[in-house]
Order: structure tokens, then sequence, then C-alpha cells
């Protein structure tokens, strides 16, 4: 008995609360423990080493981590009491962590557990909730990246929040940046996202660029120094204009996809019906443009093309016009001005970008309650609730 007894007291070299003997080899939790150890295998527990069934146990019935991932988890940490780890999990609950949230968390980041939780956890949930951060956005966040949870609050995250309102003169915005890149925060801010900005401002793109490029790809703010500093001359060297907005997006494509992709896409153009000055026009004019899966490029360009009958080299004048939403904005607007087409309201074909492109406030005034009196059902058309396949319309040109 004695024997046994030293065996069980055996010190862990691996991270562990400590509490007494008879408390944690109360008859209760040795029973749960033989009754969950026959869902392991024999290879992956020690028989002898009832401290990891009851870890493997806390981490399934506790934390909600598979059978496969507590085994792993408990070759890192050892679990003694559930004390420590119960209010962790508690205090994670209260600030919107889920289920699906905390197992990841806990795989990632098990030494969170261990964690005080008003000491340490405590303050910096209660910053991110301060600085209006979602509960929802802060807990797949932190769960995806728990290491801004191992960052000091007076030495990393509020000098990086600091730092991002500074930026962005907008508090809103520097939360829309954690959203967005919730690793930002944990870099601090006096390395590499403030050497990227430094360097930006150095090359003479001005400061609406910078802010807007970094509130749209923040992840910019973490990318080495010396690989932005390419991107840059990259964009100077092909001729974009730096005091454009279209120099920070050429920026953004360059540290977005390789040569190679970034050739394919341009041939993909190619197949489209452009020509290489095309290509050349409109990738000066919207960087953006490249950054489109293939099945939207030529499915937009088909659409374009096709059906609402513009040339090509058109559409590379006016690149903009891809970013649209085939379904969700140009075809429906499409149908509509075939309708009004058709019933001879549209007597003069109107230009395609300004009716894509018009806010859909002033589309809906302008051509569907304008014309509600002569077709009543328009909203209902543009809407998608009326089936007008059966319509037949005749081969009008309505865009130029």
């Amino acid at each position: 008995m004695f024997a046994i007894f030293c065996r069980r007291l055996r010190v862990s070299p691996k991270v562990s609360i400590f509490i007494s003997a008879p408390q944690f080899f109360a008859p209760q939790i040795a029973v749960f423990i033989k009754s969950f150890s026959s869902k392991i295998s024999s290879s992956d527990v020690n028989g002898d080493d009832p401290t990891q069934s009851f870890t493997i146990s806390y981490l399934i019935h506790s934390c909600g981590l598979s059978s496969k991932d507590a085994v792993s988890v408990s070759k890192k940490v050892t679990i003694k009491s559930p004390e420590n780890p119960d209010s962790v999990l508690e205090l994670l609950r209260e600030y919107g962590f889920t289920d699906a949230n905390i197992p990841k968390l806990i795989t990632r980041f098990p030494n969170v557990l261990f964690s005080c939780p008003k000491k340490t956890l405590l303050p910096k949930l209660e910053f991110f909730r301060s600085i209006g951060v979602p509960l929802d956005v802060l807990a797949r966040n932190l769960s995806t990246y728990p290491i801004t949870l191992t960052r000091s609050l007076e030495n990393y995250l509020i000098p990086s929040h600091d730092y991002l309102k500074v930026l962005f003169k907008s508090d809103k915005k520097a939360v829309n940046v954690f959203k967005r890149a919730p690793r930002l925060l944990a870099r601090g801010s006096s390395s590499v996202p403030s050497s990227n900005v430094a360097i930006l401002r150095e090359q003479g793109i001005p400061e609406s660029s910078i802010v807007s490029l970094m509130a749209h790809q923040p992840w910019l703010l973490l990318i080495r120094t010396e690989n932005l500093a390419s991107y840059i001359n990259r964009a100077a060297e092909m001729g974009f204009d730096r005091s454009k907005v279209a120099f920070a997006q050429a920026i953004q494509v360059f540290a977005q996809m390789s040569e190679s992709t970034l050739k394919h896409k341009m041939e993909v153009y190619r197949r489209c019906g452009w020509s290489e000055s095309d290509v050349s026009m409109a990738f000066l004019k919207f960087p953006l443009c490249m950054n489109y899966s293939e099945k939207k490029i030529m499915d937009n360009m088909d659409f374009l093309v096709n059906d609402l009958g513009l040339q090509p080299d058109a559409i590379a004048r006016i690149p903009t016009l891809l970013v649209l939403n085939l379904e969700r904005r140009m075809k429906p607007r499409y149908l509509v001005a075939r309708v009004l087409k058709e019933k001879g309201l549209l007597t003069k074909r109107i230009s395609a970008a300004y009716f894509l492109k018009l806010s859909e406030e002033k589309f809906l005034k302008r051509y569907v309650v304008n014309y509600q009196e002569d077709v009543p059902e328009l909203l209902d058309i543009y809407r998608g609730k009326l089936n007008v396949s059966e319509m037949v319309f005749s081969q009008q040109l309505i865009f130029k």
C-alpha cells in the first residue's frame, strides 16, 4: 500500500496545479477515472499514472476536447485539481467563449487553464470589451490566436491599440483591425507595424492611401519591412503613381500573390478578349481586378460582353465593373433595364457603368420607384420575387 501511495505522488515535470493527496484521490474520482480510462487506448494512457487519466478526463468532459486532442494535450500539461481550470472556464464563458471556442483555445494554448483568472485573464478580457470588441469576435480571435493572451496588457496590448487609434484617427477603425488581424495587438507598437507605416510615408505615399490600405488589409502591418519595400519598388517600376490610391492597391496585390499567379490572372483576361495593352491599362487603373478568382473573372466578363453587349476593351477602361456582384447586383439590375426597355420607358441607351455602379438607394429611386405606376410589379421583379423567365424580350440595345 505504501509503495502504491508513493508511486501516485511522483512529481511531474509538466505544468500542474497542486492539491493535497487525500482530496485528489477521493473514491468518487477514482471510480470516474476507471470508467473513463476504458475509452482510451492503453498505449495512450499510463495505467499507473492517475494524474494523466484525470487530466484527459477533465479535458474531454469539462473542456470539450476530442479524445485524440485530450491525449495530446495531456502530454504537455497535468491537471491535478479542477479548481483553477474551472475558474478559468467560467470566466471565458462569461466573455463569450462557446463550446466551439474553448476546445480550440485549450488545444492551442493549454496553459491558459493555469492562468490566474482575476489577475491575468480578466484585465485583458475586460480591456478588449472596453474598447468595443464584440464578445463573439473576441472569443473567435483569441481562440484562434491565443498568443495575445500571453502578452502584457501594459507593454503590448494598450500601446498597440493606442498606436492604431492615432494611425486611423478612430477608435472604431482600430477595433476593426483587431477583428481582421488579431495578431497585430500582440506584436506591440514599436517594431514591425510602425516600421512598415514609416517606409510607406518615406516613399511619398499619401497618408489617406496608407490609412485606407492598412484599414482594409491590416495584415500588411505584420509583413517583413524588406518585403514591403520590394513591393513598393515594383509598383513604382510598373508606372503606378504614388499619389493615387492605385499605388497602394498594387502593393496589396503584390503582397497577396506570387508572380506566377499574377501572370495567370492576366492570361485569363486575355482569354476573355483583352489585348496586352488592355491588361496593362486595367491593371494600372484598378490593380485589385487581379485579385478575383478565375471563375469570377470569366463569369463577369461573359455577362458584360454577351448580355450587356459591352466590348472587352470598354470593360478594360472601366475595370471597377468587375468588382460588382453578378447574382445580387448586375443580373437583377439588367432585368429591370430589360423590362423598362420592353415597356418603352427607356428611350435612350444608358451608360452601363452608371447604371451598374449607382448606389442602391439612388438606383431604386431612379429606376424602380420612378416607374412604379407604369410597372407595379417592377420591385418584385428586381427582388427576384416574380418569375419573368417566360417573358419574351427583344434584342434591343440598352447600354453603351
